[in-house]
């Protein structure tokens, strides 16, 4: 049935108000009268009914938004800096500008305005007509007196069918303003047992313990004090010999800890408080309920970020003040599991929003902080960051100066994803909404900015004694405002956004803070509130024309009236949507209390599902798009919630627990103050194979320094134990292991091992980084090779691989030189090592002739090799990754290594590569290459017009070289590093630059002379996505990038294999590299990532709740192997400084046949044979395998080989050149064939 809007919205209010319980109590929605839904349409379901969204209209306006006047709208409200205010240190705080609520407050379906002013009166605009408003303060009852207001809540604390107010003040009575329902208030909040004084900002309602009422949690920051530090210390000799802050200080002080022995007096954050509703009055439980950490804090965020039914809550702290994210157990208490879920946080951590960003029904994350848009805005914020290393380093979790985008993966854990989505700089941000403004189907990204002062410039600084007295706000009163643009961010899909906020019209400059949207006009489109200083607030009407959208209105009976804390999730044509309803969001700000969502081209809605406060659950199938979705609880309707069964492909093997790679920390840093990153912890490896020929596999694992490497034998069943009383690995307890290789080095049939030796902490020469073989008896018991069977060489060592470069059957070796000690970015010298042994005599390696590989010892930073044949001409060739550099390919021409990089398209594709891998995941007969980079979710960005570039020379003029790195910025280059951290480390820049601002305006040719730049060694880098290597068929090949959820974090050790029996080769890759210098955010985004493929050459990448595979820290070496030999590959990780992860696959895809080839003495795993696959039903189905000895980061993979049953037949070529043809019987599922002499 049509109706006016008027109409509708008149029946839909009867209806949203009947059944009220009376003050304080629930009752239940009575049987619905017909009279009483006159206008709105009747759906397929009795508990839910429509109501239609007004046609939007073409606007003139060319954006997406239009800030309409306070002359238009009426609302003339504005936040002004009042410098007689006697509270006007509060300027310095985040209580500087009052909050701000939306919702329909006198019952006449509109949508208003509710407006806390810091130090003045607050403000209550009804909506008369769209967009039109009338100031009713005064009548109201809402002005708030003296108190200096903050947040503010709009919500039915009565159940009672109206919105009342709570709002926080400063040391000042909260205040709770009870509705009517017709827009007059009464106070109330003493009555109700939360008339809390205290430095409260924030307050936010939820059921957290699901009984029907709303709950309270209070955000407190701090309490500043009048005239800032006392003249005498505040702080006294404890009983104990300590030292405590004296009682009439404790509420602004503390005793906090600066430096592993070193303790301070500082200001303290309050802690939180957490009331629980008995029936409208409140009961105080912070204590009884684990609420109880200090903090600075700045927004609190109810969120069920684990999917279990449950809300909990994320706080997020100011300053060093660590965040928290509070389990809700469901017994009343709540656990901060923070540790346990996320990697870092923001360090400034600002306002925050949950919203599903990639439209996987799960809710994200996201968390502001203050980092700089601009090269020149980021310069002057550093400071002397010196002073601040200890406490960045040593929180828990690691805090880091940037916004964090948290990828909910549907376990309890998170990828953290903000700079590879470009949202990871917003400047000085407050209010992050999470919201679809455009209703394509994807939730954009509003941040508001500004501060009413440049708080952070770093050329103005006063010392602990210039505190005393004074406070904050008085050291910059004086100075200028600082007005930042606010931002608009538009999801793109893939993890991609896009700063929109031109076109959008959402580019405003000013000091902006609070910001809440809702649907003014009720079109189906958000529109938005920004709450300014010294101006007033902005109003902007979206004028969107494009795209499908649904509103839904929630009406509790057994849950609270509004549904506060439910989770709606909606399937429209391929997008699936998620939404939950919590208003309070972002910062200091309550949103309209329905659910927006856009809906792109989508013209119906599959299905809706909400799970209800309770927990309850009702479902809706074949809804109509454009209309308002009003769902009534109905408990005759309602599911349990039970949280979905996850069924993951890979479980977590408990054979391996205890097996702990430990660093002896070095300080990298010492030597090279501009170093990037840590050398110095780039292993473990690991390899498999049978060493005690009993066929199963074991391994060995390097160590760091001060630890020796080990065998593992395999009882076959998933069980491994040491093998041995350490020897003679002991022995060689210094070495800092790096490459490991099973290998016959003696041609006597069973794996020995090399080890090659690669420390940053030793100088190239020292013997500890000599590298080392050791020799297999065939029983797994191993002797150190005696010496000069390895050339003498005493440079930093990485990867080694095995091949028969000279077909003279037996294996040879690439050992990659990876870094000179002291000298980076200068690489160490890599080598190709003939086996010249005799078998029963000697063993001897040598190192090949300049002749034989020339252009192999210059290779760069070597990180990995890959012995592969790449021509189609069988003699294996070889692929080298680097860092600064292509990957390189050297073809073998009868035993001569020719470089043809250039030849093969890649010599111009600069990344920092760390690994590669072969497979043929187009099944087209030719092998394609994986290879990790370092990704894109790093302060790092580069490309072929604006690539990253390295310097290494002398800028002193005293012969001594440093590091200097640079990036382009609207085509100049400029520094990466800051003044603070260069100055130190070349103190003549001090001299020449003696203000922030001065070596912030400079560019790179200013600072360090055109001359010196052009006599230092440069590198470069454009390209920093890990990839696949299409091969084309001809040794050339086209880069290709890894989906966009692989890009989160460095990738290390990759490998390919059939996980779910498709007979597709996926892609399973381990991330994160943590040893970042401290002013860089750690690389440690990622978890893990298994990618399936589609035998195409494309992946999809799954969740970590999907596959299993979790691995949040920093992975280096993957193997693959049949650990527990039950005919599936299975993974093992080699983790630095952590424990070794090890998952077995729970096989329920179909049975894949098992491939061994044995080839002879001095190769007895037929290194460099390829295997090709074929289908006698499908002619066109082919693959190609080799087997490879060594490859990936620092691996060698079990001698299995996995394939589909979709292939019949197979021919083998072997290392030496010959042919076998052989059939595969359907029934059989393990196959070993013999290389012929």
């Amino acid at each position: 049935m049509k109706c006016s809007l008027k109409t509708k919205f008149i029946i839909l209010t009867t209806f949203a108000l009947c059944g009220c319980g009376g003050s304080g109590e629930r009752g239940e929605l009575p049987e619905v009268q017909s009279q009483e839904l006159i206008g709105l349409e009747k759906s397929q379901y009795d508990n839910l009914f429509l109501a239609p969204l007004r046609e939007r209209e073409a606007k003139d306006s060319k954006q997406l938004f239009t800030r309409l006047s306070p002359k238009t709208t009426g609302v003339n409200f504005q936040n002004s800096i009042d410098l007689k205010e006697p509270l006007k240190r509060l300027y310095h705080s985040g209580f500087v500008c009052g909050g701000v609520a939306l919702g329909d407050f006198n019952g006449d379906t509109r949508l208003d305005i509710f407006l806390v002013s810091g130090p003045g009166e607050n403000r209550l605009y009804i909506q008369r007509e769209d967009f039109q408003f009338e100031d009713v303060s005064s009548s109201s009852g809402i002005e708030g007196g003296e108190a200096w207001g903050a947040g503010v809540a709009a919500v039915d604390i009565e159940n009672d069918g109206d919105l009342d107010l709570y709002i926080c003040n400063y040391d000042s009575a909260n205040s709770l303003y009870i509705n009517d329902g017709k827009g007059h208030f009464k106070e109330s909040a003493s009555r109700s047992g939360i008339g809390v004084v205290d430095a409260s900002l924030v307050p936010t309602f939820c059921d957290f313990d699901q009984d029907g009422d709303l709950d309270l949690y209070i955000l407190t920051n701090r309490y500043y004090r009048e005239g800032g530090r006392p003249a005498n210390p505040p702080f006294q000799k404890a009983p104990n010999g300590g030292v405590i802050v004296k009682p009439e200080f404790q509420k602004y002080y503390g005793i906090k800890q600066k430096g592993p022995k070193s303790y301070d007096m500082d200001e303290i954050g309050r802690p939180d408080l957490l009331f629980r509703n008995d029936g409208g009055s409140f009961v105080d439980i912070s204590k009884s309920a684990g609420i109880q950490k200090e903090g600075h804090g700045l927004s609190a965020t109810w969120w069920d970020y684990d999917g279990d039914g449950l809300m909990d809550i994320y706080v997020a702290n100011d300053f060093a003040d660590p965040d928290n994210l509070f389990r809700n157990n469901g017994d009343g208490t709540f656990t901060d599991i923070i540790t346990k879920v996320l990697n870092y946080t923001p360090w400034f951590s600002m306002g925050a929003d949950a919203g599903d960003i990639n439209n996987d029904g799960l809710l994200d994350f996201v968390a502001l902080d203050m980092a700089a848009t601009t090269h020149y805005k980021s310069k002057m914020a550093m400071g002397e960051m010196g002073v601040m290393r200890w406490v960045i380093e040593a929180a828990k979790p690691r805090q880091v100066m940037r916004n964090c985008l948290y990828l909910n993966q549907g376990n309890g854990l998170f990828s953290e994803n903000a700079s590879l989505s470009g949202v990871a700089n917003s400047d000085w941000s407050w209010a992050a909404k999470l919201a679809d403004y455009d209703n394509d189907g994807r939730v954009d990204l509003f941040v508001s900015n500004g501060m009413a002062r440049d708080f952070n410039n770093s050329d103005i600084t006063f010392t602990p004694q210039d505190q005393i007295g004074k406070s904050e706000w008085d050291h910059y009163e004086n100075a200028p405002t600082k007005p930042e643009q606010n931002l608009a961010f538009r999801n793109r899909g893939d993890l991609q956004f896009t700063n929109v906020s031109k076109d959008w019209g959402l580019d405003h400059v000013g000091m902006s803070y609070a910001s809440a949207h809702g649907d003014f006009d009720q079109d189906g489109d958000l529109d938005l509130l920004v709450v300014n200083l010294d101006e007033p607030v902005s109003i902007y009407r979206n004028d969107s024309i494009s795209g499908h959208s649904a509103v839904v209105t929630l009406r509790g009976s057994e849950s609270n009236r509004n549904g506060i804390g439910a989770f709606v999730e909606i399937l429209a044509g391929d997008l699936k949507h998620a939404r939950h309803s919590v208003p309070l969001s972002g910062y200091l700000s309550n949103n309209e209390n329905t659910l927006h969502f856009g809906l792109g081209e989508a013209d119906a809605i599959q299905s809706l599902k909400v799970r209800w406060p309770n927990g309850g659950v009702q479902e809706f199938t074949d809804l109509p798009v454009n209309k308002n979705i009003v769902i009534l609880e109905d408990s005759s309707a309602l599911k349990p919630y039970s949280p979905a069964k996850q069924s993951p492909m890979f479980v977590k093997h408990t054979g391996l627990r205890g097996i702990i790679h430990k660093e002896k920390i070095y300080e990298d840093f010492i030597h090279q103050p501009l170093l990037p990153h840590k050398m110095s912890q780039l292993g473990p490896g690991i390899a498999f194979a049978d060493v005690d020929g009993n066929g199963t596999e074991d391994f060995f694992i390097g160590c760091a320094r001060g630890q020796s490497g080990a065998i593992f034998l395999s009882d076959g069943k998933g069980g491994f134990k040491v093998e041995g009383d350490g020897k003679p690995f002991s022995d060689h307890v210094d070495s800092e292991d790096m490459g490991v290789l099973f290998f016959d080095a003696d041609s006597d049939g069973d794996p020995d091992l090399y080890v090659s030796s690669g420390s940053y902490e030793y100088k190239k020469g020292d013997p500890l980084v000599r590298d080392r073989l050791y020799l297999n008896d065939g029983s797994g018991q191993f002797v150190s090779a005696r010496e000069g069977s390895l050339p003498e060489f005493t440079d930093n060592s990485s990867v080694v691989c095995g091949a028969d470069l000279d077909r003279d059957g037996d294996l040879d070796l690439f050992v990659g030189g990876r870094v000179l000690s002291g000298e980076y970015p200068l690489a160490g010298t890599s080598r190709i090592l003939i086996n010249e042994s005799v078998p029963g005599k000697s063993v001897r390696f040598v190192a090949a002739s300049n002749d034989q590989v020339s252009a192999v010892s210059k290779a760069g930073m070597v990180t990995s090799a890959l012995w592969t044949e790449i021509n189609g001409d069988g003699w294996i060739d070889l692929m080298i990754t680097s860092e600064w550099g292509p990957v390189r390919v050297f073809l073998n021409d009868s035993g001569k290594l020719v470089e043809a990089t250039k030849e093969s398209g890649l010599e111009n594709i600069l990344g920092w590569w760390n690994s590669i891998n072969g497979g043929d995941i187009d099944n087209d007969g030719d092998i394609d290459y994986v290879i990790g980079n370092s990704g894109q979710n790093t302060k790092y960005h580069a490309s072929v017009k604006k690539p990253i570039r390295i310097y290494y020379g002398d800028y002193e003029g005293d012969g001594s070289k440093s590091i200097v790195e640079a990036k382009y910025e609207n085509g100049v280059l400029l520094p990466i590093r800051g003044k603070s951290c260069s100055t130190s480390a070349i103190p003549s820049l001090g001299e020449k630059f003696k203000t922030f601002h001065q070596f912030a305006s400079s560019s790179l040719s200013d600072i360090y002379t055109p001359a010196r730049l052009k006599d230092s060694s440069v590198f470069e880098a454009n390209e920093l996505s890990s990839g696949i290597l299409i091969n084309n068929g001809k040794g050339s090949f086209t880069f290709k990038a890894l989906p966009s959820s692989t890009q989160n974090a460095p990738v290390f050790g990759l490998d390919f294999c059939d996980v779910n029996g498709d007979g597709n080769l996926d892609l399973y890759v381990v991330q994160n590299f943590s040893v970042t210098q401290f002013e860089t955010p750690p690389y440690r985004g990622g978890l893990s990532q298994l990618m399936l493929g589609d035998g195409k050459g494309n992946f999809k990448a799954l969740r970590a709740s999907e596959s299993g595979l979790i691995v949040p820290t920093d992975g280096r070496a993957l193997a693959k192997t049949d650990i527990n030999g039950d005919g599936f590959s299975d993974f093992v990780i080699a983790v630095n400084d952590g424990e070794l992860q090890a998952f077995t696959s729970v096989g329920d895809g179909p049975r894949l046949k098992k491939i061994i080839l044995r080839g002879t003495k001095g190769n007895p795993m037929a290194a460099g044979s390829k295997i090709l696959f074929q289908s006698t039903e499908n002619k066109e189905r082919i693959r190609v395998q080799e087997i490879y000895q060594g490859g990936g980061y620092l691996s060698q993979s079990g001698n299995a080989h996995y394939i589909d049953s979709s292939f019949d037949s197979l021919i083998i070529y072997w290392p030496n050149g010959k042919k076998t043809e052989h059939s595969l019987s359907a029934e059989q599922y393990k196959f070993i064939f013999t290389q012929p002499n």
